[in-house]
């Protein structure tokens, strides 16, 4: 059964591999054999995703952005299917604060119930700038992910919080976030890879700008990047090597594309196995 622990606890120990000059990594995941190998493996904290959930169905990511469920009821079933299978490593989940049917402390405290001990909220800057403002216009936009690191805060439950920009990163660093990340948009490759207009290069000049930003309001928050041309560990390497970032997060990289890859190839193993 997964340990349950505070946001000063899991932020120390990150500071204890960061000191230890080791990488961080966030896999997220949509079963529990997943974190079972992602606990094996190393992993710093993994986190509960719905969209990890459509992922393994065998669609894309941005399947859990359009109305065919409800994300958060998601992440409350894979809670119960993930929990019990991890033993040390932190729990957080990609949940959506915008409901406003489900108030973000009630929230919260729903998802410390099941065992997960910090939220990275799910992101409608995915939309564009147009649906953004309207949903924003209805108190159902990005504000609310603001909202919901803050009260994370002050529940002592550890936060992740995506910026697409340094201005977001300032906002979000103000409110108390423990991890600001950079988002360079969906994950690209493999079957159901995303398309990305940033190179490698325009996307550790994007992370660097958010890091900065994140930096001038707590110089203690801990960076990580994610998205777009950051699809494997070389990729990830270019950005340890060209950006402040402490850590890395991987969805479709760290998921779905590695299941691909080992499917793929044993399924073609078999069908070359020679018959006598």
């Amino acid at each position: 059964m997964a340990k349950q622990y505070t946001s000063r606890e899991i932020v120390e120990r990150l500071r204890r591999e960061i000191k230890a000059k080791k990488p961080l990594f966030m896999p997220n995941c949509g079963m529990g054999l997943s974190a079972k190998l992602q606990e094996r493996g190393g992993s710093d904290i993994i986190c509960v995703s719905p969209t990890s959930y459509w992922r393994l169905k065998g669609q894309g990511s941005l399947a859990a952005f359009l109305p065919y469920c409800d994300v958060n009821e998601v992440v409350f079933e894979l809670a119960r299917e993930i929990v019990p299978v991890v033993q040390e490593v932190p729990l957080i989940s990609l949940s959506g604060p915008h409901n406003p049917l489900l108030p973000n402390r009630e929230h919260l405290q729903k998802l410390r119930d099941l065992g997960i001990s910090g939220v990275n909220p799910l992101i409608s800057r995915l939309y564009d700038a147009s649906f953004g403002d309207q949903i924003e216009h209805i108190g159902m936009g990005w504000s609310n992910e603001v909202d919901m690191v803050r009260v994370a805060h002050e529940m002592n439950m550890f936060s992740f919080a995506y910026a697409f920009s340094p201005e977001e990163a300032t906002i979000l660093a103000e409110a108390g976030a423990d991890v600001v990340a950079s988002h360079c948009g969906s994950t690209r490759g493999g079957l159901k890879g995303a398309k990305t207009g940033l190179s490698l290069e325009e996307a550790a000049e994007l992370s660097q700008q958010i890091f900065d930003a994140a930096k001038k309001v707590n110089k203690n928050v801990i960076l990580f990047a994610h998205g777009g041309p950051i699809e494997g560990p070389k990729e990830v390497e270019y950005i340890f090597k060209n950006t402040d970032a402490h850590g890395f997060t991987g969805g479709s990289a760290a998921e779905r594309m590695p299941i691909e890859k080992a499917i793929l190839e044993i399924t073609q193993a078999y069908k070359n196995v020679p018959v006598v």
